[in-house]
């Protein structure tokens, strides 16, 4: 069965949606999350105030939504570089990617992710389905099978573990107010995690 061809009103929507939701996002980003209204947003996309919420319910809704965007500029990030990486080297592209991506966003709005999840998430921030998680899952599947990590632990339970730590790490980051280099950090981290996995049991 074909799929329903979008029509002028749907377009319309779609627009006004991405419109609100671009502007909000980088609102957030150059003011903080809690330094901007979502009459501010409203205003700067050119709509009404109700029209925001018919969209979205508060302002979380936007961070949270940012992880779409991450895992989409994540398979980008990897399906650029991973042809001329190492399996291991593969493995590392996940953190490097978060580190990068962190910095870019900043201190603040870093917080908010953690923050909103708690409070207001979804369980895509840990779904395995989130390509964030099957890309690496299965770059330490090939780094079992060409014999340079060990293969008595599953994937699942090392990307589970690359992931936790990243996130520890990120956490870390923000504790500190940003005060060091994350990507040097979280890349040193996760090589000494990798020289563990190494190693014979």
């Amino acid at each position: 069965m074909s799929k329903k061809k979008p029509t002028k009103r749907d377009l319309q929507a779609a627009e006004t949606r991405d419109k609100i939701f671009s502007t909000a996002f980088r609102l957030i980003t150059e003011k903080g999350f809690d330094n901007v209204t979502i009459e501010e947003i409203a205003k700067e996309s050119g709509v009404a105030k109700g029209l925001f919420y018919h969209y979205f319910r508060s302002k979380d809704d936007i961070v949270i939504e940012t992880y779409l965007i991450i895992d989409k500029s994540y398979s980008e990030f990897y399906q650029e570089r991973a042809p001329h990486c190492t399996a291991v080297e593969r493995i590392l592209l996940t953190v490097i990617f978060q580190a990068r991506h962190a910095t870019k966003l900043g201190v603040d709005f870093v917080r908010q992710i953690y923050k909103s999840q708690l409070y207001a998430g979804t369980e895509f921030f840990i779904s395995k389905e989130r390509p964030f998680y099957t890309i690496l899952r299965d770059a330490i599947r090939d780094a079992q099978s060409e014999g340079s990590i060990r293969s008595d632990i599953s994937a699942e339970k090392i990307a589970n573990l690359v992931l936790t730590c990243g996130r520890g790490m990120l956490y870390d980051w923000c504790l500190h107010d940003g005060d060091y280099d994350l990507e040097e950090s979280m890349t040193s981290q996760l090589n000494m995690i990798i020289q563990g996995l190494q190693k014979a049991p």
